[in-house]
């Protein structure tokens, strides 16, 4: 799993990174890497490829220093539309607005 974290974030920014690309640098073919992450995260490789994404960006929106479309370019999402869509869905609101929640807490 470490293998696997450390992978998707040393390739977190480019977008075309993908599950076969994953699969490749890990010299394991995608039915063995589908299986390997649903067994140790529960989650198929795109999900946990994307939650990882996301996970940076509600990082980098605390920092405070990027928009929302540069931080959706930075971790690897090529439309910031989609980026938002993705980033709801996982976290319950926008990222506009869970930065200005997120603020509000400190």
């Amino acid at each position: 799993l470490n293998k696997i974290l450390e992978l998707i974030n040393s390739n977190i920014a480019n977008p075309d990174f993908s599950v076969n690309g994953l699969s490749s640098d890990l010299g394991i073919s995608r039915v063995h890497l589908y299986k390997k992450t649903l067994a140790l995260v529960d989650k198929t490789p795109i999900e946990l490829i994307r939650l990882v994404r996301l996970k940076k960006a509600a990082e980098l929106l605390l920092t405070g220093q990027y928009t929302v479309s540069e931080i959706s370019y930075e971790v690897g999402f090529s439309d910031p539309r989609y980026f938002s869509k993705m980033f709801k869905n996982e976290f319950g609101k926008l990222p506009s607005k869970y930065k200005e929640e997120q603020s509000g807490k400190k």
